[in-house]
């Protein structure tokens, strides 16, 4: 008899009924269900009718996997379960890359007493589809074995140590709550005890307190700049003094296994800012490492990657319970943005800069004195507006192009024998002198027809974008931001390559895309053929900044090249 089984509900009769009474056998075995009805609900017939009765038996096989199968992005050392099979005493699970072999049970197979199964002693690599498979077995039973069905999943690319996307401004998510700085923090109902800082010159996060703040009332954490598919970066400033270097330091609530997935190359994602100096460097558990490359590179205001091979790093990798990031340096300063952290199964790899000489070579703009083309094809410039298009003198790269902004103050350069589907490379050195800058508004490139018509194609350029804003790359229906009109107040490289179907495009030496779904451009017009520098045939607004090293290539530089133009002369590690 089951217990608490006593009485059914009353039904009303009508056909639109459709509740109904659950019982549970929770685990009682049984082949026959007898039902003793003692009596109805009351009333002048003693009748009695079920209307429908069904059976529902937990299947012997294992079932509903956790992951589901074919899922993808599952760590190498993830815990796997499923629904255990009814007669199940123990559990045998198949595993490997070929799904044949799962099926036929010739694959390696593991046993667990329970539902679960934990994948680090299989030692799974990154990027791989891995079938599996668990039979339920119980020796006691007429039948021993229920085979399950193969399921798949598939393992991520990469590992995330951290990617800094659960900080935000308030606690218990605060950045320098976990990454600890020179600042510390104050105890509150989330944290009892304060953090009075690990006495380096290090500030995680921006200022969003002091009202001289850029960044007052804004985001700790840097939204704007960031690497692809990311939404936020971590903000590192710096300031060291009096020998101590600048360092800022994660301890993991639980030791980190860095050897999972066969990993071998530690990447860090960063990105600096022009007038930084200094040397970056990790620590690892307490294995220091210290940036190979060139140091000045954590001056260069756009996302590069540091890998690190961890062969080389002397600590037990099974088990990394601290990760600190630093800048070494007398009177080093500066601020850096540090986003993604992953491990990765492959060496990391290395990009050569090439110089592109002046193989195809158009025209050079480098301003020393004068407007004049320095490639020697005599493209020489022009300036339009006498009212203060200058040489100016920049401290930071000498004499350079001043463009007071206004209307109407630009240099033109004219035809260079460049148009239609012809490939051609631009590129330039530039420095906003405000964020306010009129929508479209060109710093450098193609920009319209010889009777300064404009039309569909007839633009390719760099300069302010009315859309979406910011500075980036622009053809005549079609742009894309490279940076925000606060960012563009810095010196930064642009460039911009077309093969005569697709559009590149570069800031400070780094691919940011090339997608021909993405640009749509496949014609920039035969009439094309007319190049400014700070202004653009269809509107008389000008830009109001700083232009140096204005070139025109009628081929498409590689990525390295860019890279050279950019001020990279020394190979950079190069982003997963």
């Amino acid at each position: 008899v089951l217990e608490g089984a006593t009485q059914f509900s009353r039904a009303p009769g009508l056909p639109t009924h459709n509740q109904y009474d659950e019982i549970a056998f929770d685990g009682v075995p049984a082949k026959v269900v007898r039902l003793n009805i003692a009596n109805n609900w009351g009333g002048l017939l003693m009748s009695y009718s079920l209307s429908e009765v069904q059976f529902n038996m937990i299947p012997a096989q294992a079932r509903t996997p956790v992951p589901a199968s074919g899922s993808t992005d599952v760590l190498p050392n993830a815990i796997v379960t499923w629904r255990a099979g009814r007669e199940a005493g123990q559990h045998t699970i198949y595993a490997g890359t070929d799904e044949n072999a799962v099926a036929d049970g010739s694959a390696p197979s593991v046993t667990s007493s329970t539902n679960s199964l934990d994948l680090t002693p299989l030692d799974l690599q990154m990027g791989e589809t891995y079938y599996w498979r668990v039979d339920e077995v119980n020796e006691a039973e007429a039948t021993t074995v229920w085979a399950g069905s193969v399921w798949s999943l598939s393992t991520a690319a990469s590992v995330i140590v951290e990617d800094f996307e659960s900080y935000g401004n308030l606690s218990p998510n605060r950045p320098f709550q976990y990454w600890l700085d020179g600042f510390g923090y104050s105890s509150d109902e989330f944290f009892t005890t304060g953090y009075g800082g690990n006495g380096t010159g290090a500030g995680i996060g921006h200022d969003i307190w002091s009202l001289s703040s850029p960044h007052y009332d804004g985001d700790l954490m840097e939204t704007t700049s960031t690497i692809s598919g990311s939404s936020q970066s971590m903000p590192f400033y710096y300031g060291n003094s009096g020998g101590v270097a600048s360092q800022t330091e994660r301890t993991f609530a639980s030791p980190q296994d860095w050897t999972v997935g066969a990993a071998q190359t530690l990447s860090i994602a960063f990105r600096g800012q022009i007038g930084n100096t200094g040397t970056l460097y990790v620590i690892i558990n307490s294995t220091k490492v210290t940036y190979p490359r060139d140091a000045a590179n954590i001056a260069i205001g756009s996302w590069q990657a540091w890998n690190i091979d961890l062969s080389s790093v002397n600590t037990n990798l099974q088990s990394v319970t601290k990760l600190v990031i630093g800048v070494d340096g007398s009177n080093a300063s500066g601020m850096v943005l540090i986003d993604d952290i992953t491990l990765h199964a492959e060496t990391g790899g290395i990009i050569n800069p090439v110089d592109p000489g002046s193989n195809g070579l158009v025209a050079l703009y480098t301003f020393e004195g004068n407007f004049n083309d320095s490639s020697g094809n005599g493209h020489d410039g022009t300036v339009v507006g006498l009212n203060g298009t200058e040489v100016i003198q920049d401290p930071t790269r000498g004499q350079v192009l001043g463009l007071p902004g206004g209307e109407d103050q630009f240099v033109e350069i004219g035809a260079v024998g460049i148009s239609g589907t012809m490939p051609r490379t631009i590129a330039c050195w530039a420095k906003a002198d405000s964020t306010d800058i009129t929508d479209w508004t060109l710093i450098f490139g193609f920009t319209g027809q010889a009777d300064a018509t404009g039309g569909n194609g007839s633009h390719f350029n760099l300069g302010s974008l009315g859309g979406p804003g910011g500075i980036g790359a622009h053809a005549w229906g079609w742009e894309e931001t490279m940076i925000s009109d606060q960012e563009g107040l810095d010196w930064h490289h642009y460039a911009m390559t077309y093969d005569g179907t697709t559009i590149a495009y570069f800031l400070d030496g780094a691919q940011i895309d090339s997608d021909l779904a993405k640009s749509n451009v496949q014609d920039l017009s035969p009439s094309g053929d007319r190049v400014h520098i700070g202004s653009r045939v269809t509107q008389t607004s000008s830009f109001p900044g700083s232009v140096d090293d204005a070139a025109i290539y009628d081929r498409v530089l590689s990525a390295e090249e860019v890279l050279w133009m950019a001020g990279v002369t020394t190979p950079i590690d190069k982003p997963f």
